[in-house]
């Protein structure tokens, strides 16, 4: 009966691992590329070769303004209709997620 080598299953783990969030990562440029934020559209061209440079910046900052009202004036995370949690959540994904 054939062993595998020891080590060799973490190794194959990492590797899937790593392909599956590639693959998350190619889907999201092309969805981005394709279906920017409807604010976004309008002032970009559609094969602006810098478009998704401006669609992620926008996310980040987006992000940090949420935080930066989470944290400073947690009492209006009601009137936005999110939690701490949901803030959380959205703030701790990477640029590239929606």
């Amino acid at each position: 009966m054939f062993q595998r080598p020891e080590g060799q299953e973490e190794v194959g783990t990492a590797m899937s691992s790593l392909l599956s969030g590639m693959s998350d990562f190619y889907h999201a440029v092309r969805l981005d590329l394709n279906q920017p934020a409807k604010h976004l559209a309008d002032s970009l061209g559609r094969h602006d070769p810098f478009r998704i440079l401006v669609v992620w910046e926008d996310r980040v900052r987006v992000r940090e303004q949420l935080q930066l009202m989470a944290d400073q004036y947690p009492e209006r995370l009601k009137d936005i209709g999110m939690t701490r949690a949901e803030v959380r959540a959205e703030t701790s994904k990477a640029f590239w997620q929606r």
